[in-house]
């Protein structure tokens, strides 16, 4: 009992109540999914020609596309629901109350980020019927289609505890909000930018340098595994990351990485340290560390 009462999170519960328990949800996720059905079934018309029939050959590439369209949301949805979390307690001038109550900062944080994300969690996943009618087809295995929400799930928590950090550091939620997208711009966009310019720089080197044997660059294929978009396309060994197991086979033969896992334990310790960051930010007595490093 006692265990339950400490796992119990009474910011979360609250929170819970209060988005679900609104008109506007049922209307938002019926809309959403009707905007996936109408693509899916354009993607089919348009793919058939209004022929009586569809080839099960191209359902691999409308399950790339409704993947893709629903990462986009994430990106786009997930740093605004997040930004607000704790400045717009700030503004309202209730955040003092929510810190002398019996609530920890541990609780206060992890109750709103987990909040903020539940309900594009479930949005998210009232599409599984969606992507069952194009698995039907077949095209796509199980092991990619349990790789696709996977994905979904880490990009949503690592997305939500940037924006969390953002809103503890940042009085108003505006300039929060703000900032949250420009983060996740120069991530998503940054990464692939930076791994083309390195592969472009390293090349030009090996060309001005000939060498008896030339190996291919790692730290491009590093970046752009820890790209949302050029991951998610690796998933269905599309696009320049899975040339990441060659990469690492011709120079360490004994390593066998998967890209994914690489994408999930990168965006794990993103998602730690800002988590970490935001409750030691937000707790109202914080200790020194200087001063405890002078006084040692």
């Amino acid at each position: 009992m006692n265990l339950m009462q400490r796992l119990r999170n009474p910011v979360l519960v609250n929170e819970w109540k209060l988005r679900m328990r609104t008109r506007r949800s049922p209307w938002i996720i019926a809309f959403y999914l009707l905007a996936l059905g109408m693509v899916t079934l354009t993607f089919i018309y348009l793919v058939t020609g209004g022929r009586g029939y569809y080839n099960m050959n191209n359902s691999r590439e409308m399950f790339i596309v409704l993947s893709i369209l629903q990462l986009g949301m994430i990106c786009f949805v997930v740093p605004g629901l997040t930004a607000g979390v704790i400045s717009g307690e700030r503004e309202r001038q209730t955040l003092n109350v929510l810190l002398t109550t019996n609530i920890s900062a541990t609780k206060l944080i992890l109750g709103k980020w987990l909040a903020s994300l539940s309900f594009v969690t479930f949005l998210v996943f009232s599409t599984i019927p969606l992507y069952a009618i194009v698995f039907l087809y077949g095209g796509i295995s199980p092991a990619q289609l349990l790789k696709v929400f996977g994905f979904y799930l880490v990009t949503m928590l690592a997305l939500g505890s940037v924006g969390v950090l953002i809103s503890t550091l940042i009085k108003r939620t505006g300039v929060a909000t703000v900032l949250s997208y420009a983060v996740v711009f120069a991530y998503t966009a940054g990464t692939v930018i930076l791994a083309e310019v390195i592969r472009e720089f390293i090349e030009y080197q090996q060309r001005q340098n000939p060498a008896p044997v030339r190996t291919e660059p790692l730290l491009p294929d590093l970046l752009h595994s820890i790209n949302p978009l050029v991951g998610m396309l690796g998933i269905f060994n599309e696009g320049p990351v899975h040339d990441l197991r060659r990469t690492l086979s011709s120079q360490f033969s004994f390593v066998l990485v998967d890209p994914f896992w690489l994408y999930v334990l990168f965006l794990t310790f993103v998602t730690a340290i800002c988590l970490a960051l935001a409750v030691y930010l937000i707790k109202p007595v914080r200790p020194r560390l200087r001063k405890a490093a002078n006084k040692e």
